[in-house]
């Protein structure tokens, strides 16, 4: 039922109120001779009627929109439907593998104007600056709308919500009603409004705080009332009541609430009590400070009382908020200044701490703005304001040493006891209320032009700069350029008086060793920032009064501090910081609910120009194109996508990292190549190639994702290099090896996020040029896997037939791998999950099988065991057939590095990663020890058909010899389709992880330009086209000696790994050295390898120690007496040739650029470094594990 207004408004100009008032005013203490009592004389004659286009409509002044910028809305994905047979089928699975979805596997980021040339004053486009906030109001609402919809707290980082009463109180929903409103946001309006219609009520058996409740509920519903009736054309919707404009139901719900809250005021004073219990409509005293209530908390309910007495005709509203003003006024606070506690049982002040910041602010504030809420009929309120402000000036004002900055102490032990210089962040709405008080809301310049500007409106502008100026630097004095809560101040002994000489510098100087940082100081536990809107409300007065550029320009600087330091990944939203004062800063998790409130509103306003300008409103998105318009559109270039966007931090991250860290310069000094290794590190401190793997691809990837030919084919010819012993010892080395360099890399991948390849870490902590060799190399090593691995399927298909070109199946096998890459992230992902899931289910087969085989259980020869251990023996080629099988089990464990990457980008890598190390563990134990052990048992190293010649059938997989030997008919062709399965699998990764290092090399400078295009569907298009073009080597599987082509593809392949997985150790050691010289401990690191160190020396060692053999068995291999220096050099290069390739690319590159190793000293720890709240992780992670049954805990405790 719609609510209608009664006609019984109270009139504020009706003689008997101007009796209440002159009674009122004769019962308070004299008027000090500033006080002026003419109602709304001077300056204020005339101003209100600009202020408000409908006198008598009492809007709360904030609520005055001036100008809306375009905005733009994001298109839904098209939803298509499809019919007739074939098309059907063939459409619908491209679709569903994402070959027509608009969600990308490369990201782009929203913040690219971030790194745009920072302009300023009216150079600057205010206008697109200010659509920038609106699109991080969007990005803020929508998390919490995806995450925690419907609750009270939202904690952005967790991802969760929480109520704050039983059913919720709509906390948020209605703290952003007007902001959405203002920003014309009609379909979150909608959604908003449909919530608070269908979800939200008032009768719950809760206790709220009055003053909260009041100034956020009733205050956000009345707003957005206000606003829908004036401003109709904002955010539209369609009326409840038709005919008439607004929107009633935020008026009920206003009224219902407000009928609870009333009942705070029934105390014997009148002055309300601190809490309600809102279903039981009882009030209840505060809880400490023996149940005196907070003096700002009971006189900030005026304007949402006054103003729903206007609307409702409800006097009782009016004179209940009105008679708290009136007590308050008669305890006669000496100089106007308040105590910041008063009980509602007498009225009385408790205590005598006198301050302007927390508990007594808002009492200051509202004084002026209850004057101007009035249309200035309430003089008494501009009475009360300049015997404050004249108070501040006697009794809390002084200078800072030694640069003289204006502060506000406070006085906690009453005003005749010492000064404490102390400013809350709270503090900094002074600025702005003293400017809008002085030209009660003209500009500076108009309000001199009236012929009522006198000296004491120039003094207080002049103390408005001075504190607008002071509480810009407690936000430039952070780290992060966001203030901390609590600013204390160097002062001199005694105080100087406020009318002592003083002029602080009009310029914050950027170093860190400035004399203006000495008068400021940040105690260890007010370092927090709540994303407080005191400072930004004085910047927009400041600017919108005074027009000062700066004002507007610290404003934006504000603002991408915020973007900066305050954004959560993955579209979390945006959270208050528990340290403002490092970089990178630990955030809270928590989006404080004024966030959306006054931020976003009052820094669109302070963007836009200072002039009013309506748009008209857009309602509906363009037309959909067709199917075949969307296909063919998504292959165009989309310039604002990057493998590695322009990280939207770079400008800021630069200008900081500069600070903190000297230049690292080439060798020899100025050099015309110079290599900018902190642009490099800037480009990836945040990994913008989001993947969106679901979970569960997650977890089969990082079970079975790397399984190939390396296992399934390769293995057979290192089974016949070095016999069973050797196979079993080298992979288990290298699996020990791998395991440690998992660790190591689990480490770095928590702490800094991986853009694109693994030379991120060398460039970083070793050396720029073997950083730029090892993304090559490790290009490479994908690039050479493809065509690998198609060779490897032709071989395994000549188990069927040996008289089919190899051709036709490579043909097949290649159009099949760059199909599912041209689907897009959902078609790999999908297809790495049903592949993977397919090789684990056939080696956990195969073992079972093995196992059977091996001890008799199925025809043929009966019991096996350890037969083929003692004949041919257990190794071959003795020592050298051990070190000739290292470069194939490196091979065949290559790309198990990529699950520090995926967990690496996980929600919480902290949780993830350790879960997916024990997977790797596992799959190392199971699959690869577990599984050629078998194999070693159950094929002898001297069966034929390992070898690959010009006679013999190519049968090549020893699973398949394994089974075929046991006389199974069957199962042979079903491992062979297994193999086939897995080649699609690594191929499927080749072109995958080879594709997005391509393009990240480029958009480093470190590859051609024409490898970043990427594609508007996100595929980085021409990368894709050059690593599937290499797959056309497989066509050499045709050739007679496809065996020797085999061999060069794993010698290039196997080798690169080695390379890698040394710089990777070899990074954890220097960084942990870096991290320990720089005072930092292990235990502040979110995720530490549980081998440490000595796993990332072990694991170095082993890699060393392989390459050493490699090179060894190269120069010279089996029976290299009887060899030609010919054969020799092939054989060397046979083994080795993955080591020129990369000591080529580091010469090249170190040629060029002259760069040098990177020092302990030099090595940058902070840009891009992630940070956790450990203490709250390990509380939140012991209490979820508690509540695990033990099937669960064992189970977690071993994968």
């Amino acid at each position: 039922m719609s609510f209608n207004v009664p006609k019984h408004t109270p009139s504020f100009n009706n003689p008997q109120r101007v009796i209440e008032d002159h009674i009122w005013g004769s019962t308070a203490v004299a008027r000090g001779p500033n006080s002026r009592n003419g109602p709304g004389g001077g300056i204020f004659s005339g101003v209100q009627d600009r202020l408000f286009e409908n006198r008598n409509a009492l809007p709360m002044y904030k609520d005055k929109p001036y100008a809306y910028p375009p905005s733009h809305r994001h298109r839904p994905l098209w939803r298509r439907k499809r019919s007739i047979g074939f098309v059907l089928v063939v459409v619908s699975l491209l679709y569903y593998l994402g070959a027509f979805q608009k969600h990308h596997d490369t990201v782009t980021s929203p913040w690219n104007w971030l790194t745009s040339p920072s302009e300023s004053g009216k150079s600057a486009d205010w206008l697109g600056r200010r659509q920038r906030v609106v699109e991080a109001f969007t990005l803020s609402f929508d998390a919490y709308s995806r995450y925690a919809w419907g609750y009270d707290e939202f904690h952005p980082v967790s991802k969760k919500g929480r109520q704050m009463a039983p059913n919720g109180m709509g906390w948020i929903i209605v703290d952003a009603l007007d902001t959405m409103i203002i920003m014309n946001l009609t379909s979150r309006v909608t959604h908003a409004r449909e919530w608070i219609s269908n979800s939200l009520t008032y009768d719950q058996n809760q206790d709220v705080s009055t003053f909260e409740t009041t100034i956020r509920m009733l205050g956000g519903l009345l707003s957005a009332h206000y606003l829908s009736n004036e401003y109709p054309d904002l955010a539209p919707l369609a009326d409840d009541d038709t005919g008439a404009p607004g929107e009633d139901l935020y008026l009920e719900k206003a009224r219902d609430l407000a009928d609870r809250l009333v009942v705070a005021f029934d105390s014997p004073s009148g002055v309300p009590y601190a809490s309600v219990n809102i279903g039981k409509y009882e009030s209840l005293p505060a809880h400490d400070e023996n149940g005196a209530s907070s003096t700002a908390e009971t006189t900030t309910l005026q304007l949402e009382f006054k103003y729903l007495a206007k609307l409702t005709g409800e006097k009782d509203f009016w004179d209940k908020a009105e008679k708290v003003m009136e007590v308050v006024d008669n305890n006669a606070p000496e100089g106007g200044l308040v105590p910041i506690f008063i009980y509602p049982t007498s009225g009385e002040f408790r205590g005598q701490n006198i301050r302007l910041g927390s508990r007594g602010d808002s009492y200051y504030e509202y004084l002026i703005k209850q004057y101007l809420q009035t249309n200035k009929q309430e003089p008494l309120y501009l009475e009360m304001w300049d015997e404050s402000l004249q108070g501040v000036r006697d009794h809390l004002i002084t200078y800072t040493e030694p640069s003289k900055f204006t502060i506000i102490g406070e006085r906690q032990s009453g005003l005749d006891g010492p000064l404490t210089p102390k400013m809350d962040h709270l503090v900094c709405f002074m600025p702005g209320t003293i400017a809008l008080a002085v030209t009660g809301g003209l500009t500076e310049a108009e309000a001199k032009k009236s012929g009522s500007w006198t000296k004491k409106n120039e003094a207080d502008m002049q103390l408005a700069r001075e504190l607008m100026q002071t509480c810009w630097g407690m936000y430039k004095y952070m780290a992060t350029g966001l203030a901390a809560e609590i600013t204390y101040f160097n002062i001199a002994d005694p105080p100087l008086p406020e009318s002592a000489p003083h002029q602080a510098p009009s310029e914050f100087d950027e170093d860190p060793n400035a004399d203006w940082r000495k008068d400021f100081s940040v105690h260890a536990l007010d370092v927090h920032n709540l994303q407080r809107p005191e400072t930004v409300e004085s910047l927009f007065y400041m600017w919108r009064i005074t027009g000062e550029i700066k004002y507007r320009d610290w404003g934006w600087e504000m603002f991408k501090s915020f973007m900066n330091y305050t954004a959560v990944p993955d579209g979390g939203g945006f959270s208050s910081l528990t340290d403002a004062n490092r970089i990178p800063p630990i955030t809270r998790d928590n989006m404080e609910s004024f966030w959306l409130l006054n931020m976003f509103p009052i820094k669109e306003d302070l963007l836009a120009p200072a002039i009013s300008y309506r748009r008209e409103p857009e309602y509906e998105d363009p037309a959909p194109a067709s199917a075949w318009e969307s296909f063919i559109d998504g292959f165009r270039r989309d310039p604002a996508q990057r493998i590695t966007p322009k990280d939207p931090l770079n400008e800021i991250h630069a200008a900081e990292a500069a600070q903190l860290y000297r230049p690292i310069l080439a060798r020899n000094g100025s050099h015309p190549h110079y290599y900018d290794l902190r642009l490099a590190t800037l480009q990836t401190a945040q990994s913008h190639l989001a993947r969106r793997l679901k979970g569960r691809h997650l977890q089969m990837i990082a079970i079975g994702g790397s399984i190939g030919t390396g296992l399934f084919v390769a293995s057979g010819r290192a089974l016949e290099s070095g016999g069973p012993a050797s196979v079993l010892l080298a992979y288990l080395i290298v699996g020990t090896m791998l395991y440690c360099t998992v660790q190591a890399l689990g480490e770095l991948a928590v702490s800094f996020p991986v853009a694109g390849s693994f030379s991120a870490y060398s460039t970083r902590f070793l050396h720029p040029s073997w950083g730029f060799a090892m993304g090559w190399n490790y290009a490479l090593q994908w690039i050479i896997a493809l065509p690998l691995e198609i060779i490897s399927a032709s071989i395994v298909t000549t188990y069927w037939t040996s008289h089919l070109n190899k051709a036709v199946f490579v043909t097949i096998y290649l159009l099949a791998i760059v199909g599912i890459n041209l689907c897009g992230i959902k078609g790999y992902g999908e297809a790495e999950f049903i592949f993977a899931i397919i090789k684990v289910i056939a080696v956990i087969g195969f073992i079972l099988l093995g196992i059977v085989l091996n001890i008799g259980g199925a025809p043929g020869e009966g019991y096996i065991g350890g037969r083929y251990w003692r004949d041919p023996g257990a190794i071959h080629n003795g020592f050298k057939g051990l070190c000739s099988v290292f470069v194939t089990a490196a091979f065949a464990f290559a790309g198990t590095e990529l699950v520090g990457l995926a967990a690496a980008e996980t929600a919480n890598p902290r949780k993830s990663l350790p879960t997916a190390i024990k997977q790797v563990f596992w799959r190392i134990t199971l699959f690869y020890i577990v599984a050629l052990t078998l194999i070693g048992l159950l094929v002898p190293y001297d069966e034929s058909r390992l070898v690959l010649n010009d006679d013999i059938p190519a049968m090549a997989s020893p699973f398949v010899i394994a089974i075929e030997n046991a006389g199974i008919d069957i199962l042979p062709s079903v491992m062979n389709v297994v193999i086939l399965i897995a080649v699609l699998s690594v191929g499927n990764s080749s072109v995958f992880g080879s594709s997005r290092t391509l393009a990240a090399l480029a958009d480093q400078n470190q590859a051609p330009r024409i490898l970043s295009y990427v594609d508007r569907r996100g595929r980085p298009l021409v990368a894709i086209m050059v690593s599937s073009s290499v797959g056309l080597l497989a066509y050499l599987a045709d050739l007679q000696q496809q065996g020797e082509v085999l061999d060069w593809l794993v010698a290039i392949s196997g080798l690169s790994s080695i390379f890698t997985w040394l710089s990777i150790c070899l990074a954890h050691i220097r960084f942990r050295q870096a991290w320990k010289k720089r005072g930092h401990k292990v235990s502040e690191l979110a995720f530490r390898s549980q081998v440490g160190v000595f796993g990332s020396w072990l694991g170095l060692l082993i890699n060393v120690l392989i390459l050493i053999a490699q090179f060894w068995i190269g120069a010279w291999p089996v029976g290299y007496t009887e060899k030609s220096p010919t054969d020799l050099a092939k054989s060397f290069f046979l083994v080795y040739l993955a080591a020129p390739v990369v000591i080529l690319f580091y010469l090249g590159h170190y040629l060029w650029h002259k760069t040098s190793w990177v020092r302990l000293d030099d090595m940058d720890l902070d840009t891009g470094r992630r940070d956790f709240n450990l203490p709250i992780l390990i509380a939140q992670e012991r209490e979820e594990k508690n509540s695990w049954p033990t099937w669960k805990k064992v189970y977690k405790y071993m994968c």
